[in-house]
Parts: C-alpha cells; structure tokens; sequence
C-alpha cells in the first residue's frame, strides 16, 4: 500500500504474537513515553476540575467526577493517533502527530467522551443497584449478569472507536455501526486485548503493593500516568485491534478494484461526490474513506476523478 509501511518482523510467521508485541512496544518506548507526557495536560486538568468542584461544592459526586472523562478522551485523539503510527512502524514528530490528531478529530472525539460518559454512568448504576439487590433476592443475579454482559461488549465497541475515527473518513453512525459489529465479529481477538488490558492492570497494581505508603503510592501513581499508562493501554487496543479492520478494508479495496475491472467505462463517482472528495487534505493520501456503504482506500478512489474531470 502507497504510504503505508508495517514493520515486517509483525507479520513475519516464525515469530510469536507476544514477542512482536514486545519488539513494536519497546522499540518506541521513547516515543509513547512523550505521548504520555503530552496526554498528562489533560490529566492536569482533570484533576483540577475536580479539586475544584469539590472545595466549590464541598463533596463530590461519581457523577460530577466522571465528567473529566470527557476531556480525557478528546486527548486521546492525539494519544490513539501516535499508537497507530507506531503500530504501522511509521516515522513521526511525536508532538506534531499528538497535537494533529487532536486538531483533525475533536469533535468527533468529544462526542465519544459524552457517549462513554452516558455508559458509565448508566453502567455504574446499574451495576450498584442489582449488585446491592442480590442481597434481598437472588432473582437480581439476571439483570446484573445481563448488564455485565452488555457492558462488556459495550467495551469492546469502544476498543475500535477511537482507532477507527483517526484512520477512517467515515460518518460517525458508521464508525458506531462497524465498531459494534467488530465486538461480536472479533471476539477472540477482543478477548486477546481485555486479557493483556488485565495484565497490564495487574502489573500496576502489584507495584503500587510494594510502594503502598501513601507518599511513594502518590509519587509512583503519578509518575505512571505521566510515564506510561494511556498510551500503554491504547497501544494494547490498537495492537488487537488493527489488523482486523485493515483486514476487512483490504477485502473492500480488492472487491472495488474487481467492480472497477467489470464495470463500464463510466466511472461509479459522480461530479459532487468527486467535488467533496477532492476537498479532503492533500496529505491525506494513507487514509481511507467511507464509498458506496464500503471502506475503500482514499488513493483508488481518487484513480476515478481524473475521469469525472476529464468528461
């Protein structure tokens, strides 16, 4: 694909997943470090919003608190297009990769905050309320292993959010759509990423063990933020999560090539389609777009508007 490089030792089929996961990682150790630092703004800010809110309020509900989630994930923008960068082994200037992923997707991002944030909070009460009802009858043990359950592929949906918006030029009903049917259609691999998620949890809570006085918990849970945790975790989403929906719009490119063969001389693009695509960033040429209910490379539909201008 023009543009578009993958490390060789990833698909290489003498080496095991785990240790190309490893070799990516700590290959760009550096670069996620700063990715982390940079996400950190945001962490700052949250923590103020929250200091904030609860000397102005004196308290703080889980609902109120929650709400720096929300700009959390409109950083994350920047943090999910740096861990696809380094997942494709592709060379970028860390901070003009965070800051533009940030620049060309907030809205969209501040959208999936909002999203995430109704799930939470609609989760976490759910939960709460059958978790404290088993108490009184064990006939609430459905609704909460229902609930569980749809969390639970509600989490999965999300895992292909974020990458699918900063690689995609698709609505956002798509991107909505796609990631939903990814949680069923990908499962294993969805399992694959919540297992290392789990690992990595467990990694962090066993070092906060060891330093458990509460200076050195503070000083190492600070430092871990800053240092390695987001971009660790998105990094572990992307690496799961990547290649499944490469592999499906490898399939949809293959099959517009064929319909392209087939087809009449005429070319499936209209003068208003070819207008609106043609205003899309000229640097965007590794990217992909949203065409006839397909996701198709940028570049081959492209091919098509020389002969729509042509006519």
């Amino acid at each position: 694909m023009a543009g578009y490089q993958i490390n060789p030792d990833r698909n290489s089929e003498d080496k095991m997943r785990a240790v190309q996961f490893f070799d990516v990682y700590f290959k760009n150790f550096g670069k996620l470090v700063q990715v982390n630092l940079l996400f950190f703004i945001s962490v700052i800010i949250s923590v103020a919003y929250i200091c904030g809110t609860y000397i102005l309020f004196k308290g703080l509900s889980i609902a109120v608190a929650a709400v720096c989630l929300i700009v959390l994930n409109v950083f994350m923008a920047g943090v999910t297009q740096c861990c696809r960068y380094t997942y494709e082994n592709k060379e970028f200037r860390t901070v003009e990769a965070f800051f533009k992923g940030i620049k060309n997707n907030w809205k969209s991002f501040l959208l999936h905050g909002v999203i995430f944030y109704a799930v939470f909070i609609i989760s976490y009460f759910s939960v709460t309320m059958y978790g404290s009802a088993i108490v009184q009858s064990s006939i609430f043990w459905v609704p909460l292993v229902i609930t569980l359950l749809i969390v639970l592929f509600a989490l999965f949906s999300f895992y292909y959010v974020n990458i699918m918006t900063v690689t995609l030029d698709i609505k956002l009903k798509d991107i909505y759509r796609n990631s939903m049917l990814f949680s069923f259609g990908e499962l294993k691999n969805n399992i694959l990423a919540t297992t290392a998620l789990l690992i990595f949890a467990a990694v962090i809570f066993t070092v906060c063990v060891i330093f458990s006085t509460p200076v050195w918990l503070i000083v190492v849970g600070v430092l871990m933020t800053a240092l390695i945790i987001p971009s660790t975790v998105e990094y572990i989403i992307v690496f799961y999560t990547y290649d499944s929906m490469l592999a499906m719009l490898d399939v949809n490119t293959k099959k517009e090539r064929q319909e392209q063969t087939d087809a009449p001389a005429k070319p499936p693009i209209n003068r208003e389609e070819a207008e609106k695509i043609s205003r899309l960033a000229p640097d965007s040429k590794d990217e992909y777009i949203f065409h006839n209910g397909k996701m198709i490379k940028r570049s081959l539909v492209e091919e098509q508007l020389k002969d729509v201008y042509d006519d």
